[in-house]
């Protein structure tokens, strides 16, 4: 295939039609609002965002249509996703333990790092899913803030697309000053808190469905076959080199010579794999020394052959090894009786340099291997030599051998399906895979009890419900906010304001930006009220005439007096020990895996 084919096959493909398409619409949208620059953030070719209103109102209609429904739901919400928050400590402790203790591959913890812990063709593969979950998870908090009333200060579309991915998103931000107040009760906090994460783990739950049914659910379309990834030589053990190429498609199987309707044709949904049908699983019997004839369709020809393969001896010797050079392998382990090894009694040892196989020297160049010694049929026992020994080792035959290994392939069954290609359902199974993968791993991550997190959010709340709250006395603060025209509101950081002692405006000098001077404002110039609503000021309005002349981004000191929680000091005591244990727990798990297994692997 010429480069002009591989430009124009790119170039032709749908999903790249469709993702030039989803750049033009961005391009032209752009344009529309280019006088509106806060509307839109773009980095080309990754990532669009746009900011509307129409968002708010639609989650707002979903809210409202069944509200009870709904309370119901999220509310149910609460004690799964607290659930989620146990469990994720007790996994994150347990593994930090068996990282220390027992270590083993499966339980290393590295994060998804493009380019550095996975590779960009992977990265493909997590575009639609993260942008799913985000949307999901961030609609979960708009609906469920939306049905307690909470107001929804933005929200926005994102799109994605590159090449042949096309994927959209969205985002929502609620008003949590006013969350966080008096003005909504305990349980509106848990459930929008809750919310997010609740829909992650329904969603995780519907991907694990989904891997599971997904031969059923392409059968109509698509047969599992297997396709040769590549063809052993006869020095590394194979019997059919030149016989089989890399790519061919195995349809169907039968003995050479019989008619056409003798073909047993593969279906891994059927469990007609090719092991099943080599291991006498189907009603083909194979034996060593058979002559097959494969039904084989090749891809990139898209044409029909026949090609015929001999089945050799595949022999169990009880033993693994490495070859150490050309002319050197090693043993590396001897299977037990109990592991069904053969060999065991042969006083052999791990770690034995063997340098001859049958008195032949090893020479891997010329093709003297050991492999090559096991593809000779009706073998008894074959001698393994160093330079002072030679072990007589026994042989047991378990089954046949092509001499190739194989993958996977869909095998489409319709036009319908030969248009959208093998390429589609395995396409969809690894996004659901990395569907389920990434919405099972944020569930976990985003119930601990760390900042940013919503599981932080839950445990603070119950810290708060348990210990309650006791408003005694007050104390003075000191905020500073920056002034904006448009706002004449300075929102500060207490709920429970008793009274202001001053509001200085800071001059900055142009000269030395570290001295500054102060304007106090007169008491009639700015008033405190309670904008949340919850009964507490909180607020501090400026009431300045219209021709002032302070700029954006102007400092201003408010000082005042607060009603101050006197159990405020214990419960943040207890949350920031619990945030500390957590956060030394995964951290260590980070570490060690990373110590223990290298930056290799990943679980997101």
């Amino acid at each position: 295939m010429s480069i002009l084919d591989l430009i124009l096959d790119f170039i032709l493909n749908p999903w790249f039609i469709l993702s030039l398409i989803f750049w033009v619409v961005v391009l032209l949208l752009i344009r529309v609002l280019r006088n509106k620059k806060e509307a839109y953030y773009l980095w080309f070719p990754m990532l669009a965002m746009f900011k509307t209103r129409k968002l708010n109102n639609f989650i707002t209609k979903i809210s409202k249509k069944a509200p009870k429904f709904w309370k119901i739901f999220w509310t149910i919400g609460i004690f799964v996703s607290f659930s989620f928050t146990i469990y994720a400590l007790y996994f994150f402790f347990t593994n930090f333990v068996n990282l220390i203790f027992n270590p083993r591959v499966e339980q290393a913890i590295v994060p998804l790092i493009p380019g550095v812990t996975i590779n960009l063709p992977v990265m493909m593969y997590l575009i639609l899913p993260l942008l799913f979950i985000l949307t999901t998870h961030e609609f979960a908090h708009g609906i469920s803030a939306g049905v307690d009333g909470v107001d929804i200060k933005s929200t926005g579309v994102l799109g994605a697309g590159i090449f042949f991915i096309i994927g959209f998103g969205a985002f929502v931000e609620v008003d949590e000053r006013a969350l966080n107040s008096r003005k909504f009760h305990r349980n509106t906090r848990l459930r929008i808190a809750a919310a997010g994460t609740y829909v992650n783990g329904m969603t995780a739950g519907v991907a694990f469905l989904l891997l599971l049914s997904f031969p059923l659910i392409i059968a109509p379309f698509y047969s599992q076959v297997a396709q040769v990834n590549s063809v052993v030589t006869e020095a590394d053990g194979g019997f059919n080199f030149g016989n089989i190429a890399n790519g061919d498609v195995i349809l169907a199987i039968k003995k050479k010579g019989t008619e056409d309707d003798q073909y047993i044709y593969l279906d891994n949904n059927a469990g007609r794999t090719l092991n099943n049908i080599l291991n006498n699983k189907t009603s083909l019997q194979c034996s060593i020394g058979d002559n097959l004839t494969f039904r084989i369709y090749s891809p990139s020809a898209d044409r029909y052959s026949e090609k015929n393969i001999t089945l050799g001896p595949r022999y169990n010797i009880g033993i693994l090894y490495d070859y150490i050079s050309n002319t050197e392998l090693q043993i590396t382990r001897i299977y037990s009786a109990s592991e069904g090894g053969n060999n065991y009694n042969k006083n052999l040892t791990v770690g034995l340099t063997i340098t001859k196989i049958n008195n032949i020297s090893i020479n891997r160049t010329n093709g003297d291997t050991l492999e090559q010694a096991l593809t000779e049929f009706n073998l008894n026992t074959i001698n393994l030599s160093t330079a002072s020994d030679t072990y007589i080792l026994d042989l047991e035959e378990i089954g046949v051998k092509i001499g190739i290994y194989s993958i996977s392939y869909f095998m489409y069954k319709n036009d319908f399906a030969k248009f959208f290609t093998s390429f589609w359902p395995e396409f969809w199974y690894r996004e659901i895979a990395w569907l389920f993968i990434i919405a099972f791993s944020i569930t976990l991550f985003n119930m601990l009890p760390l900042p940013i997190f919503d599981g932080d959010r839950m445990v603070k709340e119950l810290i708060n419900w348990g210990f309650g709250e006791d408003f005694k006395t007050t104390k003075k603060k000191t905020d500073k906010v920056r002034f904006k025209k448009d706002e004449k509101d300075l929102n500060l950081s207490e709920y429970r304001v008793e009274k202001i002692d001053s509001v200085k405006i800071l001059i900055e000098d142009q000269i030395s930006p570290r001295q500054q001077s102060e304007i106090i404002l007169a008491e009639e110039k700015y008033t405190l009220i309670d904008k949340i609503g919850d009964g507490f000021k909180d607020t501090v309005s400026l009431n300045l005439p219209e021709y002032t002349k302070l700029e954006d981004g102007s400092l201003i000191e408010i000082s005042y007096e607060y009603w101050h929680d006197e159990k405020r000091k214990v419960k943040n005591t207890l949350l920031n020990i619990i945030r500390l244990i957590t956060l030394f727990i995964v951290v260590g798990n980070f570490i060690l895996s990373f110590i223990k297994f290298g930056g290799l692997l990943f679980w997101v």
